[in-house]
């Protein structure tokens, strides 16, 4: 039993270790020059500490103006996917009307269509809407999501009816019973919803090179873009020290989440 113990730790300490290679890797590469990330073999901890890659790199792209744009779309974004989508849960999962099964599983099917057959659709609609090269045109047209609406419903099927039921004897009326009972009880699928969609949002590429033309409006994944087109030679010091920089307001929220993100993955995977 020690043995196949000491060997399981093992393993996970090994596959442990190939996911945190590319972050370690990240990491000590933004402090070295250019020359030593491109030199071979290479050296696993710089040697020469190039602490001004990241003040250089903010000013080039003025990253405090990206970052800003970033923050404003991700932190609304969320909110109303969370709010919205959970509320289409409750619907799904707890009302009787015409038709429900059949929106419901039409809902479901869209999510077998790739991302990319959308964005010409997506492109004319936002357009027509006079939100093209705005913030708000990447905010309210991803305010819900399919998969947002579907993972709140499996968490929402397993409250009780009887506890709704009772709810409403009392006098409740749905928004009172959704934000008193089904909220609290949902909380951490909520959490975990909520660090899926801000990673999705803050690292979101496509849409924004769609749907944004000003400089100025642009986040921090197309000011990243932007590095490679304003050399002849690519600054692999001052593009590492850029994407540690964009990677630390999501890691940080997921540092200070993982507890509820942990247990709201367990919850689903244990229903019934």
């Amino acid at each position: 039993m020690k043995v196949a113990k000491l060997a399981q730790t093992v393993v996970l300490w090994g596959i442990g270790a190939v996911f945190l290679l590319p972050l370690y890797w990240l990491f000590v590469s933004s402090l070295k020059s250019d020359s030593e990330i491109t030199r071979f073999p290479p050296t696993f901890w710089p040697e020469t500490f190039v602490w001004s890659n990241f003040p250089e790199i903010w000013e080039q792209l003025h990253f405090h103006v990206s970052f800003m744009n970033s923050l404003t779309v991700t932190v609304p974004t969320v909110f109303l996917t969370v709010l919205f989508s959970s509320m289409a849960g409750y619907a799904f999962s707890k009302k009787r009307f015409l038709g429900r099964d059949a929106l419901f599983l039409l809902l479901i099917a869209t999510m077998t269509v790739p991302p990319t057959v959308l964005l010409l659709p997506l492109y004319f609609i936002i357009t027509k809407l006079g939100m093209f090269d705005t913030l708000a045109g990447l905010i309210f047209p991803f305010s819900a999501t399919v998969f947002a609406i579907f993972f709140t419903k499996q968490y929402i099927d397993d409250i009780p009816n009887e506890m709704l039921e009772a709810a409403k004897v009392d006098g409740s009326g749905d928004f009172r019973t959704f934000f008193t009972i089904i909220v609290p009880l949902i909380r951490p699928a909520l959490t975990a919803l909520i660090i899926i969609d801000a990673v999705q949002n803050w690292n979101s590429f496509t849409m924004p090179l769609v749907l944004l033309q000003s400089e100025s409006n642009f986040t921090i994944p197309l000011k990243l873009a932007l590095i490679t087109q304003d050399t002849v030679s690519t600054p692999w010091s001052k593009i590492l020290a850029a994407n540690l920089l964009s990677m630390l307001p999501v890691l940080a929220l997921f540092l200070a989440m993982q507890k509820h993100f942990v247990e709201g993955l367990m919850a689903g995977s244990v229903k019934g």
